[in-house]
């Protein structure tokens, strides 16, 4: 019994040599062959690639830089404020600033103006009242005993 089990283990240990063997003939023939191929190193196609990617690119930042051109040009060339409405704005101003001193002017008279109103009101009084008291004499005489009556009562508190 002890010989069978021998004789297959022995039977199975061939079978593994045989199939090692087979592999190890099998491995040195693609070792010849790969001895036997040569590569050679061809980057044209990726090189083409690359020069017609940095062409595109090239012509995509060309026309990038011209419109950037363009809408600087048309922001310098517009302005915030129309010149016409600037012009309107200025005239605006510069009226009010004379109307403004024009009033001022007209204002700082007031009291000189009042003065002469004054003066001239009351030389129209006198004048009126010089011809009234003129046609009536007893009220003349009246007004004086009036005024020396008023200054003879003394001012109460």
């Amino acid at each position: 019994m002890g010989y069978k089990k021998l004789d297959e283990v022995m039977e199975l240990l061939t079978d593994e040599l045989d199939g090692f063997n087979k592999s190890i003939i099998r491995l040195e023939r693609l070792t010849q062959n790969m001895e036997n191929i040569t590569i050679k190193p061809d980057i044209s196609e990726i090189e083409d690639m690359l020069k017609t990617y940095l062409n595109s690119e090239k012509a995509n930042n060309s026309r990038l830089d011209e419109f950037v051109r363009g809408i600087t040009e048309q922001i310098s060339k517009v302005r915030l404020i129309p010149r016409v409405q600037v012009w309107i704005l200025y005239s605006i101003w510069i009226t009010s600033l004379i109307i403004i001193g024009y009033l001022a002017f007209k204002v700082s008279g007031i009291d000189e103006m009042k003065e002469k109103a004054f003066a001239k009101g009351e030389q129209e009084v006198i004048s009126n009242l010089k011809g009234y008291f003129d046609q009536n004499p007893e009220h003349y005489q009246s007004y004086q005993k009036w005024i020396k009556e008023k200054d003879s009562v003394p001012i109460q508190k």
